[in-house]
């Protein structure tokens, strides 16, 4: 009796972890689904090419057209994340999707763009950071907007926001923003040059009035 307990016990074992197995198995292969699937929509919209990269502030392919605005290195008082120096950088511009899918500003700028700080000696490319759009920014609306969906034929402004890391990044007042094949990752053309402006922004932390007020 106690030999058939234990082999039953054994069976439901192995049967939970069979269900396990596949049920992971299920949810890897779904999420990698919709990964590659989501990853070619946004491909798809945001592929181009225009060999003539920048001219003036604008970049245009036959699947959008991007123009930049300004960028500027904004000091951020955050005494939760950082005690000591840091700094987002706040790119602004306007786009317009020529394709016949909705794609974001964001999403099309990372396929498009390379956004590249000008040091001494070098350049560093930035990639977006931390999402600043829920922390009452003066940019809150336009960062948002830089993560919608732009409809086929729309416009929109927008921003980006960049971290640098005050451990290893300087505050550079130049930029270079070059336009990149979207197939080889080649440079296309020559790179807009920009000088940023300066801003300061304190974080506030208003989780504890959330939760007095409730």
């Amino acid at each position: 009796m106690k030999k058939r307990h234990l082999a039953g016990t054994a069976g439901l074992l192995l049967l939970a972890l069979w269900t396990t197995a596949c049920s992971t198995s299920s949810n890897n292969a779904t999420e990698s689904r919709y990964s590659n699937s989501s990853s070619k929509k946004v491909k798809d919209a945001a592929s181009g090419s225009n060999d003539k990269g920048f001219v003036g502030n604008r970049y245009t392919t036959n699947n959008g057209s991007i123009s930049i605005d300004k960028i500027t290195n904004v000091k951020v008082n955050d005494q939760y994340r950082n005690l000591k120096n840091f700094t987002m950088v706040i790119l602004e511009g306007t786009f317009t999707n020529k394709s016949s899918k909705p794609v974001s500003p964001k999403e099309w700028a990372l396929y498009n763009l390379e956004v590249n700080q000008v040091l001494s000696n070098s350049e560093r490319e930035l990639v977006p950071g931390s999402d600043e759009a829920d922390n009452g920014t003066k940019w809150e609306e336009l960062l948002r907007n830089g993560d919608s969906k732009v409809l086929p034929g729309k416009t929109i402004k927008f921003a980006i926001e960049y971290d640098l890391d005050y451990k290893t990044a300087k505050v550079t007042e130049d930029y270079s923003i070059q336009a990149r094949n979207t197939e080889d990752n080649s440079p296309l053309g020559s790179p807009y040059k920009l000088k940023a402006g300066m801003d300061n922004f304190t974080y506030h932390d208003t989780s504890d009035e959330d939760a007095s007020s409730n």
